[in-house]
């Protein structure tokens, strides 16, 4: 910028030193020719950098659309792929499991002969199951069922064939009646009506036997609870429960079975769990399993329950079958 200044004075100062007016004017427009030549190529270069600019920023939009459109087609074919593979996996599950199907056909229901130590409720649920997996069509669910009939019971299904005017015809009958009314027939004229009531007996005087297993305890009594029109509510058998376990847990689960909306199924499930988890269990071995002294022709050998008193518990299926000291003994 100095030098820039200096060069400027040296010229003013050259044509103030011109005595005659057109010499001076001829030293400015010399100058001024200088000048504009400078200027030019100032604007030249300035041109040429703008140019060099823009094709560089055309190229790099040119470069960043290739990369994004390339980027876009590479995620495009990948999600494609992910799709196909996908759409391949299931497709290959639903031919296993349909060749899986084929390869084990679903059991038909075992047949009712209407007896009465039949249960008629478990053999209607398996009907009911064998329908549904099998997509049975409505006007043929009917002769499904009565395919699962025998004796008594499917000479009683004929009748009604008859009383609606479709005579041995199975198949028509089938088709004018449904599966849920034919069930209903089977049930009122088959189903035990003191079955209810039976089992409303047992569960009211569940409690009076000695239940050593909250387990076993809780088997009978699902059975139990599972027969229809047995009458007993809901608050009933958690007080019932609760009065059948044994005696060592009444204390932890009193305030549970007092809560408003426990259940019998909730009380239950946790009683047991509780049981299973605080019960002590020893496990011991002998050498010679056929030598090992047996008790009721049963080797005594595996799991048993200790008692506090150092006695053992000898189980099956949730009872008390012996309760003995000196079982170490006994078992040498």
């Amino acid at each position: 910028m100095t030098a820039a200044v200096a060069k400027v004075q040296e010229c003013r100062a050259e044509v103030l030193a011109q005595s005659d007016d057109k010499a001076k004017w001829d030293k400015v427009l010399g100058y001024l020719e200088v000048l504009s030549k400078v200027w030019m190529e100032e604007r030249q270069a300035s041109w040429s950098q703008d140019v060099a600019l823009s094709a560089m920023r055309s190229e790099f939009r040119d470069f960043a659309r290739e990369i994004v459109t390339h980027i876009g087609g590479e995620v495009k074919q990948l999600r494609d792929n992910v799709g196909k593979f996908c759409e391949g996996a299931i497709q290959s599950a639903k031919a296993a499991a349909a060749i899986e199907g084929e390869g084990r056909p679903r059991k038909f229901p075992d047949a009712y002969k209407g007896k009465k130590d039949e249960n008629f409720d478990n053999w209607e649920a398996s009907v009911n199951s064998y329908i549904y997996l099998q997509h049975t069509l409505i006007e043929e669910q009917v002769l499904v069922a009565f395919q699962a009939l025998k004796d008594e019971a499917a000479s009683f299904a004929r009748s009604l064939a008859r009383t609606a005017g479709c005579e041995n015809n199975l198949v028509a009958y089938s088709k004018v009646t449904p599966l849920s009314q034919f069930l209903k027939l089977l049930k009122e004229r088959f189903a035990d009506p003191m079955r209810g009531i039976r089992a409303s007996d047992k569960l009211q005087t569940i409690h009076s036997r000695q239940w050593r297993s909250a387990k076993a305890l809780k088997g009978t009594m699902d059975d139990l609870v599972a027969v229809p029109d047995h009458g007993v509510t809901e608050p009933q058998l958690v007080q019932l429960f609760y009065r059948a376990i044994p005696e060592a847990l009444h204390r932890h689960f009193f305030d549970k079975s007092q809560q408003a909306g426990m259940t019998y199924d909730v009380l239950s499930r946790e009683v047991v769990l509780y049981e299973s988890k605080s019960m002590p269990v020893t496990t011991f071995w002998h050498k010679d399993l056929e030598k090992g002294k047996k008790w009721k022709d049963r080797t005594i050998s595996g799991q048993v329950k200790v008692e506090p008193r150092g006695g053992v518990q000898l189980c099956r299926a949730g009872e008390v079958l012996r309760c003995c000291r000196g079982w170490r003994e006994a078992a040498r």
